[in-house]
C-alpha cells in the first residue's frame, strides 16, 4: 500500500454490518486501512464475541486505531442489551454532578474492559428534554453553565474509567427543529447568541477534550452565503473551533452518511470538503463502499493539489498520534463484569 493510500485511509473511521468479519468485510477493511472503527448495537451479540471481533480487527489493522462506541446512556446506549436501561443525561443532571461522574466513570471502565478506546459522549448541545430533534433528553439541559459543569463531570469520569470522551455536536444542535439524520436543519442564531450560550460549554471544556465532533446543521450567522453543513464549513471549523475557541485536538465529522449531507455526497465530494474545512477524521458508519469512494476522492485531490496533500498529511498524522497515545486494553471479561455491575449501581442512584 502506497503512502498516499495509507494516509487517506487513516482519515476515515468506518462501520460495517455484523458481529463477525466475513471475507468481503475483512478484505474491504484491509484495503481501506482506516484510522478508526465505530461499532453499533448491530455489531454486538455478546461480550465474548465482541472480544473476538476486536481481536480480529486488531489482527487485520496492525497499527494503533481508534475503536469507538456511542455510549451516552438513555436512548443512546449501544450496550443496553447487556447492561439494561440507563439514565438519560437529563435525569443524570437532575441527580447532580457526583451522580454524573460516577455513571461516566463506570461507563469508561466498561468500554475499556471491552477493548474500546473512545466514547462518543458527552452531548454538550443545549436542549430541553422534550424537543423532537434527536437531541432532547440526551442533553444536560439549556443552562450553558450547568451543561458545562455536568458534561465536564461526564468527560472526566470517562477519562478516569479508562477512555477519552468526545464533545458533540459542535457548534450546538439543540436549536435544530428536526433530526439531521433525515435532512439538514438551518439554525438561525446570531453569533453573539451562539457565543453567549451554545459555544460556552465547548469553549470551557475544549482544553480537556481529546476530540470534538462537528454536526451537520447549517448556521446562517456563520455561513450567510450558502446552505453549508457545519461539518463542511471552514467558517465553523477553522473560524469558530480552531480560531475563536483555539481548539488544538482532533476534529471529527458526524456520520457523513446522514441525510443532512444530501447534495454533497456524490463521488466523495463530502470527504474532500470536510477535510478542507478542517476535519481530521471522517465518519462513514455503515457503507464501506461509500467510504472507499471517499478515500479515492481524497487521493485524487491530493495528487492534483499539493496544498491538499499537505492538509491530508496533517489530518492523518493527528489521527495516528492520538491513536498511539491512548491506552488500549485487551478485552477482559472479569473487568467487564465488574464494570457492568458498577453501571447498574450508578444507574440505580441517578
Amino acid at each position: 500500500m502506497s503512502h498516499e493510500t495509507s494516509r487517506a485511509g487513516r482519515c476515515l473511521m468506518v462501520g460495517f454490518e455484523g458481529s463477525r468479519l466475513d471475507r468481503p468485510t475483512r478484505e474491504a477493511l484491509i484495503r481501506l486501512a482506516p484510522g478508526g472503527i465505530v461499532l453499533f448495537r448491530r455489531n454486538l451479540d455478546s461480550p465474548e464475541h465482541l472480544a473476538e471481533l476486536i481481536a480480529d480487527l486488531r489482527k487485520i489493522l496492525p497499527y494503533p486505531t481508534l475503536c469507538a462506541l456511542d455510549q451516552e446512556g438513555g436512548r443512546v446506549s449501544r450496550l443496553e442489551p447487556w447492561i439494561g436501561a440507563t439514565p438519560t443525561a437529563a435525569r443524570l443532571g437532575d441527580a447532580g454532578e457526583a451522580a454524573v461522574h460516577r455513571f461516566a466513570r463506570a461507563t469508561g471502565a466498561a468500554l475499556s474492559a471491552l477493548g474500546f478506546n473512545v466514547d462518543f459522549a458527552p452531548v454538550v448541545d443545549l436542549c430541553a428534554p422534550g424537543i423532537d430533534n434527536a437531541i432532547g433528553d440526551r442533553s444536560f439541559g439549556t443552562d450553558p453553565t450547568a451543561v458545562t459543569r455536568l458534561a465536564g463531570a461526564f468527560l472526566d469520569g470517562l477519562t478516569e474509567g479508562g477512555v477519552p470522551g468526545c464533545l458533540k455536536h459542535f457548534p450546538g444542535l439543540g436549536r435544530a427543529m428536526f433530526d439531521s439524520h433525515v435532512r439538514r436543519p438551518t439554525i438561525e442564531r446570531s453569533l453573539p447568541e451562539m457565543e453567549a450560550e451554545d459555544l460556552l460549554p465547548f469553549r470551557s471544556l475544549a482544553p480537556r477534550a481529546e476530540m470534538v465532533m462537528v454536526g451537520h446543521a447549517h448556521y446562517s450567522a456563520v455561513d450567510p452565503a450558502g446552505d453549508i453543513p457545519a461539518s463542511l464549513s471552514r467558517n465553523v471549523i477553522q473560524g469558530l473551533l480552531r480560531g475563536r475557541l483555539a481548539y488544538g485536538g482532533l476534529v471529527l465529522s458526524d456520520d457523513l452518511e446522514m441525510g443532512a449531507l444530501d447534495g454533497f455526497a456524490d463521488q466523495g465530494r463530502d470527504a474532500v470538503r470536510a477535510l478542507e474545512a478542517g476535519c481530521d477524521l471522517l465518519l462513514y458508519c455503515r457503507d464501506l463502499e461509500r467510504a472507499a469512494r471517499s478515500r479515492d476522492a481524497l487521493l485524487r485531490r491530493a495528487e492534483a493539489d499539493p496544498a491538499f496533500a499537505g492538509r491530508l498529511d496533517v489530518a492523518a498524522g493527528a489521527v495516528a498520534r492520538l491513536a498511539s497515545r491512548i491506552r488500549t486494553r485487551a478485552p477482559d471479561m472479569a473487568l467487564w463484569e465488574e464494570a457492568r455491575r458498577a453501571i447498574a449501581a450508578a444507574s440505580a442512584l441517578a
